[in-house]
């Protein structure tokens, strides 16, 4: 069982929050070019072989899993996040139904607590960066202690690539200070939580009273054909 979270946590998260729905706010009047815009200098900043080959071992590094070898190629999931991004509207009216009379507008569900697991701090930031920023969320990202520093520093990335194009580089923010504490404090205040890791983080974000999508531990069913190069499939 986690341990009481301390009052200074309890300020640390809000602080946190405030800075993110601030950015949010900022906004607010992004057209889909701008938007659309905005995630694809997000996905070129960490994705470049060399940003991310070195994200990528620097995980390796600090938190002793994966290989030096194989964890660079994760890089090609950011752009197949970011080809799956661009192919959707998510700015205005997003579907016309005109024979029953509805119009859907897609509208921002606000800050999302994003909990990062030990295992892709150079990976899992991106993916759901771009995605929350798709839909005009701000980010607050809670990295796993074990890799701390390269989450921050993956983080810092992202932020950069806002400011070099002139959005606010609070759209993410990072939790410098982890801990089980602040990261379910972080759920209970954020209006949404994407969380990945072990089943526990799991069952803790869909307790948090507030909505989340959440996976535990498992790897997603992949379909090869006779079409693909099985080596390179396998080695990517």
């Amino acid at each position: 069982m986690a341990r009481p979270i301390t009052e200074e946590e309890k300020q640390y998260a809000q602080e946190l929050l405030e800075r993110a729905r601030a950015a949010q706010k900022q906004i607010e009047n992004l057209d889909q070019a701008e938007v659309d815009h905005a995630i694809q200098a997000v996905a070129w900043a960490t994705a470049n072989e060399k940003t991310f080959t070195r994200l990528a071992r620097m995980g390796v590094e600090e938190s002793g899993l994966g290989d030096w070898e194989g964890r660079p190629n994760k890089r090609f999931k950011i752009k197949g996040v970011l080809r799956d991004a661009l192919r959707q509207k998510s700015v205005g009216i997003v579907e016309e139904v005109p024979e029953k009379g509805l119009v859907k507008y897609a509208k921002p569900v606000g800050v999302v607590a994003a909990l990062v697991p030990t295992t892709n701090p150079a990976l899992t930031p991106p993916g759901m960066g771009i995605y929350a920023l798709k839909a005009k969320n701000s980010v607050v990202f809670s990295p796993h202690p074990r890799a701390k520093q390269t989450t921050i520093e993956t983080v810092r990335v992202m932020r950069k690539a806002l400011k070099k194009i002139g959005l606010p580089e609070d759209l993410y923010v990072c939790a410098e200070k982890p801990s089980i504490p602040l990261a379910q404090e972080l759920m209970a205040i954020c209006d949404l939580t994407i969380a990945t890791g072990g089943p526990a983080m799991a069952k803790s974000a869909h307790m948090s009273g507030k909505p989340a999508y959440a996976a535990g531990q498992g790897n997603s069913t992949m379909v090869i054909d006779e079409t693909a190069n099985i080596e390179e499939a396998a080695h990517n």
